[in-house]
């Protein structure tokens, strides 16, 4: 007696809501991306007539004001170096840490890893002021490492629980067969966890680079000086000064949100490895 299978399709009303739901959402969050683009790109008397209609004289005009006023050429350098030298010490020392937390046998790893992951829930905000008086008493207010110190340190434990969850689902026969070819841990580190950890390490540098890109408050507080300011801190200033010209405004505020663009484009796939292989299996 043949056994019947039970019917497991979908039905195509909840398909169809499925698809509709998908397609606004994308239209919801694509439009503002979108407006934003093209606005940037029309003569302020047409943003004046009409603030979402399509361009009739497409012009450059804003961006090239933009750049100059808002002084972006040392500023972009400024937002490049914190998030490059930042995201670069934060993928050693994660990737480090994760591999003595999860490869090395310790009685102290599980209250280490605890410690540094409570480091998830403090914010910037919460941690400004105390951060303001320890520096202003160092002496390092206004300065480049007083800014990039923080950054490492508000990044790396999201870094090391990334880190940890890629590394913990290699396998332990490969760590096993290098201790008995005589390998040391600084040795399987080197020649084995770094090379097979490329897709959590994009993933890791793609979000440190991220977060020291947008972030404004601690720029903002522990600066005074232009000359070590980032893209943010400027993009605010500029709208103070030209709070009715939207054209300049939103050219500016292409500008500085460029460069992550560009960043996911390239490396999209990276990211999406990096947390299917981590997440997944850690």
């Amino acid at each position: 007696m043949m056994k019947r299978v039970a019917d497991t399709s979908v039905p195509w009303a909840l398909t169809a809501a499925a698809y509709a739901a998908l397609a606004f959402y994308t239209v919801f969050t694509l439009f503002p991306l979108v407006w934003l683009g093209y606005t940037s790109l029309k003569p302020q008397r047409e943003i004046v007539q009409s603030i979402t209609a399509w361009p009739h004289n497409w012009t450059v005009e804003n961006y090239v004001q933009a750049w100059r006023l808002g002084e972006f050429s040392h500023l972009f350098l400024n937002s490049l170096l914190y998030s490059a030298v930042t995201t670069v010490v934060v993928v050693l020392l994660a990737l480090s840490a994760a591999f003595a937390f999860t490869k090395i046998p310790s009685r102290f790893t599980r209250f280490w890893y605890g410690f540094i992951l409570m480091g998830l829930l403090v914010t910037i905000s919460s941690a400004i002021v105390p951060i303001f008086v320890a520096e202003n008493y160092l002496g390092v207010i206004n300065t480049r490492i007083g800014i990039i110190v923080p950054y490492i340190a508000f990044n790396i434990s999201f870094a090391i629980y990334l880190a940890a969850g890629f590394i913990r689902s290699l396998s332990d026969e490969i760590i096993e067969a290098a201790k008995l070819d005589g390998a040391g841990y600084l040795r399987m580190y080197w020649w084995i966890v770094l090379p097979m950890s490329r897709p959590i390490v994009t993933t890791i540098a793609i979000f440190t680079f991220q977060a020291c890109w947008i972030e404004y408050v601690l720029v903002y507080m522990l600066s005074s000086d232009n000359s070590i300011r980032t893209v943010q801190v400027g993009l605010s200033l500029l709208h103070g000064q030209l709070s009715f010209n939207f054209g300049f405004l939103f050219a500016a505020v292409v500008i500085a949100q460029a460069p992550l663009f560009v960043l996911y484009i390239f490396f999209r796939r990276q990211l999406q490895a990096g947390f299917s292989m981590g997440s997944v299996k850690g």
